[in-house]
């Protein structure tokens, strides 16, 4: 890993590319997961190891460019590491209800997906935008649509994409 700032980026190389292996697996069961209840519900990262992948340190993740024999999918890892972040967000969003804005791991994830290097998905910022607006102007129809495009367009296409 390297710094840039106080944020630091994960380098996946070849000594390391354990850890890109288990992300991508990570992400592939979340996925499995979004797919088999049909979009973001509820405790979707569950599944999930956290010493093996916790969203925030994947962010903007990078795979040395040396090192394409690796065959990890640097894109995956990247847009799943968001994916984790907006389960998580719609977790405490729902769980929390008006609460939601106060609580430190929800600052967190905010500040994860606000404060980032990459944009891999740049539409995870109008969710972000409408959360913290806060509960009392939170459009819940447009919220749960916005999140709705978020998964047809990232995990339900990068599936279909597959079989094609």
């Amino acid at each position: 890993m390297w710094s840039l700032g106080l944020h630091k980026i994960m380098i996946i190389d070849e000594e390391n590319c354990q850890i890109g292996n288990k992300a991508m697996a990570s992400v592939l069961l979340l996925y499995y997961h979004l797919l088999n209840e049909d979009g973001f519900t509820n405790d979707q990262t569950v599944y999930i190891d956290r010493d093996d992948f916790d969203g925030f340190s994947f962010l903007d993740a990078s795979v040395d460019e040396n090192q394409m024999i690796l065959d990890i999918d640097e894109g995956l890892i990247r847009e799943g590491a968001v994916i984790y972040l907006l389960c998580e967000l719609n977790d405490m969003v729902g769980e929390f209800e008006e609460d939601y804005l106060s609580q430190e791991y929800t600052k967190k994830v905010v500040s994860s997906l606000t404060n980032r290097e990459t944009k891999s998905i740049p539409e995870a910022d109008s969710i972000v935008s409408m959360v913290i607006a806060g509960e009392n102007t939170l459009n819940y129809p447009e919220y749960n649509a916005r999140l709705e495009e978020i998964y047809k367009k990232y995990v339900y296409s990068r599936f279909k994409s597959f079989l094609l």
